[in-house]
């Protein structure tokens, strides 16, 4: 399963009850969009912050 992201329970419901969009980018790691109110242009934000498990 490569397009899995953990989160705590309050970013869990952050991203499905709001307009923050999250996926899985080129990169491998995971990145957030924020909703229009937060950044008009929706640029999408690295989450380089934290390393997955790597399963050999």
């Amino acid at each position: 399963m490569n397009n899995l992201v953990l989160l705590c329970g309050f970013h869990h419901r952050l991203v499905h009850h709001s307009d923050w969009e999250v996926f899985i980018g080129t990169d491998q790691h995971p990145w957030f969009v924020p909703p229009a109110s937060v950044d008009p242009y929706r640029e999408p934000r690295q989450s380089h912050a934290r390393a997955g498990p790597h399963i050999a």
